[in-house]
């Protein structure tokens, strides 16, 4: 016994088999189906019966060498549909029949209808078995025969309908196909887009860091450079241009603090400096965090008692020097400590004065460790520049 062939799982696979659903819907009358098809080499047959009283399934068909060419012959004939006796039929196992048994009498024998459909791709042969009564139009309790004018009715609605049926169903399948096809075209321009938007935000945000590392380095006097790992880092985290700008520099500051860095200097960004986001850990303790905000107050204080004695010095109209600006502060300190003091602490000046354009005006002009300290800064950067 051959396995059943579900229609839910083959009725994509050829319009024939679509055709076997529909048929079963045609009329009442109809209780078997077999349709046979060329395979995909054209030389074959492929056949598939449906027969209401032993099984709803899809049952696939064996097919005999000469009754394959029977139906490649039946194929190419050019009748829409024809009556037939079952006798008759290529795949039946048939009985000599003599000319003169075919009289006007046997019209009543011929209940199988033979429904051609021709596609630009296949032909299709469906064999339909009626009932020898009206019951095949829906009428229950109709007993009158099947006579020619019946048949004429059925056969044309059938042909008609089988045409339509696969027209619809072709055109579906087209207007399907075109439209995956489209969908695909989409999305894979749409995932070509998305990968070369990746690839040139990528590629932007290394420009942006690059440019960004050297203006600080021209802006404090040193060569920043960014490790490959701790600019991966910072590339593949969803941060915004603030937030990775504010980690770039909580980091500089932080490195130029713990290692005391002076202008000229290479100082490497390594991910273990990083911070990203708030509450990380990366930096050992947050004790770390505190020594730079508070080395970065006590820089400001020590510029803040410079300008503010420089300040007044120069309103009593007496030199600003480092002896006399240190002895008229409110508390008061020797040459040698501001030398020191500016020396251990001329990065974060020199970020300082950068970063508040507009504050100690006076130190900036006219006392000189500051001015000499500005002066070779520029000087080394319109040499590296």
């Amino acid at each position: 016994m051959h396995k059943p062939i579900p229609i839910t799982q083959t009725a994509i696979v050829h319009p024939a088999i679509h055709m076997m659903q529909q048929w079963q819907l045609f009329m009442d009358g109809i209780d078997r189906i077999m349709t046979f098809y060329p395979s995909e080499d054209q030389d074959m047959m492929e056949g598939l019966e449906w027969n209401r009283q032993l099984s709803e399934s899809l049952m696939p068909v064996i097919i005999a060498e000469d009754v394959n060419s029977k139906l490649l012959s039946a194929a190419k004939e050019k009748a829409d549909y024809q009556w037939m006796r079952p006798e008759l039929l290529p795949f039946m196992q048939q009985q000599p029949v003599h000319l003169n048994q075919l009289n006007l009498f046997s019209e009543s024998a011929y209940l199988v209808l033979l429904v051609r459909i021709q596609t630009a791709k296949t032909s299709i042969l469906s064999y339909l078995f009626y009932r020898n009564d009206t019951s095949n139009f829906g009428i229950s309790d109709g007993q009158a025969r099947l006579d020619t004018s019946h048949k004429a009715i059925i056969g044309k609605m059938a042909s008609r309908f089988a045409q339509m049926t696969i027209e619809n169903y072709l055109a579906s399948k087209t207007q399907e196909e075109s439209f995956r096809r489209h969908t695909r075209n989409i999305l894979e321009h749409k995932q070509i887009e998305v990968s070369k938007g990746k690839e040139a935000l990528v590629s932007w945000k290394i420009n942006w860091l690059d440019t960004y590392l050297n203006d600080l380095s021209r802006r404090d006097g040193v060569n920043y450079v960014i490790s490959e790992t701790a600019q991966q880092k910072l590339l593949n985290k969803d941060l915004s241009f603030e937030e990775c700008k504010q980690s770039i520099d909580n980091c500089i500051s932080y490195i130029c603090n713990l290692f005391m860095i002076s202008p000229g200097d290479d100082v490497m960004i390594e991910e273990d400096y990083m911070i990203l986001e708030q509450n990380t850990a990366v930096i050992k303790s947050d004790h770390a965090v505190e020594i730079l905000q508070s080395r970065s107050s006590k820089t400001m204080r020590l510029l803040d008692r410079l300008e503010e004695s420089a300040y007044k010095l120069q309103h009593q109209g007496l030199s600003i020097t480092s002896a006399d600006v240190g002895a008229n502060m409110a508390k008061p300190i020797t040459a040698p400590a501001i030398s020191d003091a500016l020396r251990k602490n001329r990065v974060r000046i020199l970020q300082l004065l950068e970063q508040y354009p507009q504050r100690w005006q006076t130190i900036r002009q006219s006392f000189k460790p500051i001015t000499n300290l500005i002066t070779k800064n520029n000087q080394r950067l319109s040499t590296s520049g």
